[in-house]
């Protein structure tokens, strides 16, 4: 029996070196689970009194359920947390072969790669090709463009549309900003491909404005979470509802026409080193220098780039 095991009469029997080791195990075991209560945040529900909760795995699952319901409200849903881990899994599957050349590669434990400085600038003629297959929104003549790279099922690019970012931008700078939406091939969600070709064909049968009105309806009424937030079958009749022509609407989606710019736009967006969607390219139409917002941020956010680059920060 060792020195350190509860019984009195060893206990007595034990060196002062040997009731040392024993009070330096038990230390560590003290801190050992006081590190788990601590890394679970068991202190909040200890706060209220340990009897209320029961037992440990009681409280452990009390914990974790706390812990993903703060993950499904900053996605707004379970259905949407999953879908992005879904995302992320199917993303990381694709990247496998770059991770792996990348570990291979001589540049093993560099930092990240940023965008290479050479990249961030475009040209006049870059700049113009961008913006000539673009509806562009806001005064034509702006200083800055926000081109924003977006998949209309994605959870993200909902969020922003109906948080009004991009219009908020737009609003604080008046005619120094304006803006753009492209569509964009994220994560394959099942409806995006035709709504992105049924956005476009409202943009050749009405120009930007029917083209602003229909993707804005789609992100206004759009349930999103699983790819088919906004149904198929209401596409033709928004374009009834926008006054469109439904025979040429719906002879426009049959046709698939669009794909071939619906994949240009991807391309597009890819070259200035879009991966994702939301991903909005901050543009300064006079110096050439841009800068990419990734994934949805905060409207404080695009007037920091967008101040940085009117070298106004």
């Amino acid at each position: 029996m060792s020195c350190c095991e509860n019984n009195d009469e060893k206990q007595d029997s034990c060196s002062s070196s040997d009731k040392k080791c024993c009070k330096g195990k038990s230390l560590i075991v003290f801190l050992l689970i006081l590190s788990i209560f601590t890394s679970l945040g068991i202190g909040y529900y200890v706060s209220k009194g340990w009897s209320q909760w029961g037992s440990a795995d009681s409280i452990a699952t009390k914990v974790l359920e706390k812990y993903l319901a703060n993950e499904y409200e900053k996605a707004w849903s379970k259905e949407n947390y999953e879908l992005l881990a879904k995302a992320q899994r199917l993303q990381m599957a694709d990247q496998i072969p770059q991770i792996k050349q990348f570990i291979a590669s001589k540049e093993w434990g560099a930092a990240t790669p940023e965008i290479p400085a050479a990249s961030k600038i475009l040209s006049q003629d870059e700049i113009t090709a961008i913006k000539k297959t673009a509806y562009i929104e806001g005064n034509k003549d702006a200083i800055i463009t926000l081109v924003e790279y977006s998949d209309l099922e994605c959870p993200f690019c909902i969020r922003q549309y109906t948080e009004g970012t991009i219009k908020k931008v737009r609003d604080s700078f008046g005619d120094k900003v304006n803006s753009a939406f492209k569509n964009f091939r994220g994560v394959p969600h099942e409806n995006a491909e035709v709504e992105a070709r049924a956005t476009l064909c409202a943009g050749e049968m009405g120009g930007a404005e029917k083209y602003v009105a229909y993707y804005s309806a789609i992100f206004t009424r759009s349930k999103g979470g699983n790819g088919t937030g906004f149904s198929k079958d209401a596409l033709v009749p928004l374009a009834k509802e926008l006054k469109l022509d439904t025979k040429k609407f719906q002879a426009c989606i049959d046709s698939k026409k669009n794909i071939t710019r619906f994949d240009s736009e991807t391309a597009e967006g890819a070259k200035l080193w879009v991966q994702g969607t939301p991903g909005t390219v901050v543009i300064n139409n006079k110096t050439g220098e841009y800068e990419l917002i990734a994934w949805a941020y905060p409207a404080s956010e695009f007037e920091r780039v967008i101040n940085k680059l009117l070298g106004t920060k």
